[in-house]
């Protein structure tokens, strides 16, 4: 007989059932290499589709860092990119206080986890972009 090569890769797979308020039901699944951001990913489409997020992005409260991060982004960074430095040095300016680079690092790492933004390797730091471009209100 045979031996089992323990050697051999298992396959992992993440399965996610849920059904609608219409009772419609539906299964997600991946099979292969899996990651964090693949199940989060999953996670927002079962989000989606219960209606609980929308395509408008994140609501903005102005008196949160998390706010003025995104206020930020939308104001400064609208189809550029940007490092987490820089929009570190952006919220310093604005608000006439230390920002701490780690929990401007930490927001936008789960905004590319969200899909709200996207990010690239650039040598050993992130560069970010966002996804979409918030359609702008006209003055009045």
């Amino acid at each position: 007989m045979g031996r089992l090569d323990s050697r051999a890769p298992v396959r992992k797979r993440v399965r996610v059932e849920f059904q609608d308020e219409s009772g419609t039901k539906y299964t997600l699944g991946i099979e292969g290499r899996i990651s964090r951001e693949k199940v989060l990913k999953i996670i927002d489409m079962m989000e989606l589709v219960e209606g609980q997020e929308t395509l408008e992005g994140p609501k903005i409260d102005g008196s949160t860092t998390f706010g003025r991060l995104l206020r930020a982004i939308d104001a400064s960074y609208a189809g550029k990119e940007f490092s987490s430095a820089d929009l570190a040095r952006d919220l310093e300016e604005e608000l006439g206080a230390k920002v701490s680079l780690s929990t401007v690092s930490t927001y936008l790492s789960r905004l590319a986890e969200r899909g709200v933004l996207k990010r690239q390797k650039f040598g050993n730091s992130w560069v970010y972009r966002k996804t979409y471009l918030a359609p702008q209100l006209p003055s009045k």
